[in-house]
């Protein structure tokens, strides 16, 4: 890190005395920072532009799953956006801190949002308290460029009539407008972690029915949903579990008056990461409401290469006998399998930082009661432009 000292400047902080480096403000930008002996400043961000192809497909009337007729369209777009990042930090003679972090964000379709936004507050012995917008402890671990899932599969919002993939975060942070507290504490190879997320989170059912009952949007409460989290990281290995649970009763119903919110979902990481290796296991089970979903991952990035599997095993409970059987995700047992891979190029053209990645994927569906979901096929591939300033 260069520092140069003849540059001055009198900032609310008191940093003397002061100086400019470049320098990593995060683990993964490079960018501009203050220091001084109380504390930094730091400013740095990135532009992630996507060059998309793949194929969609949208049932002609109805759930995916058994459709007579699926149409299927090739689709090609740009996405991305231009991330900036606001870091800060400021520590007492004791060693207590006090950090802040904003990330706006402009997207490359006009629209404008934020990523992180959060202040955290330590004490120098390992414990914090972190307010905001931001994600928690990863469970589970992706490595990923590009991944879409088969039909109209999620793995962040539950819909009527599609699969879901469940990956432990529903309540892992950045709910729309629900608040997040978190509290984690350090010790040696140690770490713990206990979020809350708190607010209106009936936005997670993306459809007007559960399992073809209507959802009362009229009557729902705000949630609160704990999420503890324990790793240990002895050296290269990292292995964590964790689990989160709606801890309101009602938050949202459906017609019947039976609380849907209800779910508690658990997961296990495994991790291994060591010079140019690192490989992820990761496995995540939810409980819900007539429904339960399993999912076991596993990815390796080695080098510039990388390559992952995912696979859901899901089971459907009770379905409204009185709603159509086209409409909903019908009784039973399905299946979804997504297989994708990465390419990195660093520094394209000698440039620092400015990088290059080829991303792509494949996903199948199945469902026992239905024996042949191959136009329900999904595959694509994305060219992805990264600068870090």
């Amino acid at each position: 890190m260069q520092h140069m000292t003849s540059i001055k400047r009198h900032l609310p902080f008191s940093l003397a005395p002061l100086s400019i480096a470049l320098s990593l403000a995060s683990p993964v930008m490079a960018g501009m920072t203050y220091e001084g002996d109380n504390g930094s400043l730091s400013f740095a961000g990135d532009v992630e532009l996507d060059i998309n192809a793949y194929n969609s497909q949208e049932a002609a009337r109805g759930s995916i799953f058994f459709a007579e007729e699926i149409e299927t369209r090739d689709e090609y777009n740009q996405t991305g956006r231009v991330l900036f990042e606001i870091a800060g930090e400021r520590r007492s003679t004791e060693g207590h801190y006090a950090r802040f972090k904003a990330q706006p964000l402009l997207g490359s379709d006009g629209g404008v949002g934020v990523d992180d936004a959060w202040l955290a507050i330590g004490n120098g012995q390992g414990g914090e308290v972190k307010v905001g917008r931001f994600e928690g402890y990863d469970l589970f671990p992706l490595q990923d460029v590009f991944i879409e899932h088969n039909g109209d599969t999620a793995n962040n919002l539950y819909r009527d009539g599609s699969g879901y993939i469940y990956q432990v975060k529903e309540g892992r942070g950045r709910g729309a407008s629900a608040g997040q507290v978190l509290i984690s504490q350090q010790v040696g190879d140690l770490y713990a972690e206990l979020g809350t997320l708190f607010g209106d989170r009936s936005n997670l059912f993306d459809s007007d029915t559960y399992h073809g009952f209507s959802i009362d949007r009229d009557d729902t409460k705000n949630s609160a949903i704990l999420r503890p989290v324990l790793a240990w990281t002895p050296g290269p290995w990292t292995l964590a579990a964790g689990a989160e649970t709606n801890v309101v009763s009602d938050a949202v119903v459906d017609e019947r008056g039976v609380d849907i919110s209800d779910r508690t979902g658990y997961g296990i990481r495994l991790s291994y990461a060591a010079g140019d290796l690192s490989v992820n296991l990761n496995l995540a089970y939810l409980d819900a409401h007539e429904e339960s979903n399993a999912t076991v991952g596993v990815n390796a990035l080695w080098r510039r290469v990388g390559l992952g599997y995912i696979h859901a095993d899901n089971e459907i409970g009770e379905v409204n006998p009185a709603a159509d059987p086209e409409a909903v995700t019908p009784e039973g047992n399905y299946t979804a399998d997504t297989i994708y891979t990465s390419y990195h190029f660093p520094d394209v053209l000698g440039i620092e930082d400015f990088h290059t990645y080829l991303g792509a994927f494949y996903s199948m569906i199945d469902h026992d009661a239905n024996g042949d979901l191959s136009d329900a096929d999904r595959y694509g591939a994305r060219l992805r432009l990264k600068y870090h300033f």
